[in-house]
């Protein structure tokens, strides 16, 4: 029987490998929160993401630098979403997930890979989020800060069965477009 020392989860990224990057219109912060709020007072909360300007307070305070910060709402149903986050990059990644995009936001998690080409980026089976509209803040390690990772939401993922959602890829080396240095998959029943 064979052993493995440091077992990690299968992550199939050579389909995010070559991916070409297509920059996010970023989203004013009232803007997002506008169509929240709209949303949720008629009911018809539409679930997706919107890429946007982070407070600059909060940046600081996790000490995420860079031309590419950003910050991504993903709004999802009222019941709530299943998130799980992968990764395939030499540098260690980074991801905060938080109530909010203001400087006294509350981490909901924060994930971390251990270490070079480590898949693992949280939990092996995810966790189940119960807030409504979650915020993340998406970026690779380095010595004494995060660089903020170029981000792109993709809408066209197809899931098995009877689920379905989006993800946001991430991925930091413009001369690279390797948009499996980070995915984070947010799913639902359909």
């Amino acid at each position: 029987m064979e052993w493995e020392r440091f077992p990690i989860p299968e992550f199939d990224y050579a389909a995010l490998a070559t991916m070409a990057y297509q920059p996010p219109e970023l989203t004013s912060k009232a803007e997002a929160m506008a169509a929240v709020s709209t949303s949720m007072d008629t009911g018809a909360l539409k679930a997706g993401a919107f890429v946007c300007e982070p407070d600059t307070a909060l940046v600081e305070r996790f000490n995420f630098r860079g031309e590419y910060a950003a910050i991504v709402l993903c709004v999802v149903p009222k019941s709530g979403a299943s998130v799980l986050a992968r990764s395939r990059a030499w540098f260690k990644q980074r991801v905060i997930v938080l109530d909010a995009n203001t400087a006294d936001a509350n981490i909901l998690h924060e994930w971390k890979t251990l270490r070079p080409f480590n898949t693992r980026l949280g939990p092996d089976d995810g966790v189940r989020l119960d807030h409504t509209v979650i915020w993340l803040l998406i970026g690779r390690i380095l010595c004494n800060h995060t660089r903020a990772n170029r981000v792109m939401v993709d809408t066209t993922w197809k899931l098995g069965g009877d689920r379905m959602g989006f993800r946001i890829l991430a991925a930091n080396d413009t001369e690279q477009h390797q948009f499996h240095e980070s995915c984070i998959e947010l799913s639902w029943p359909s």
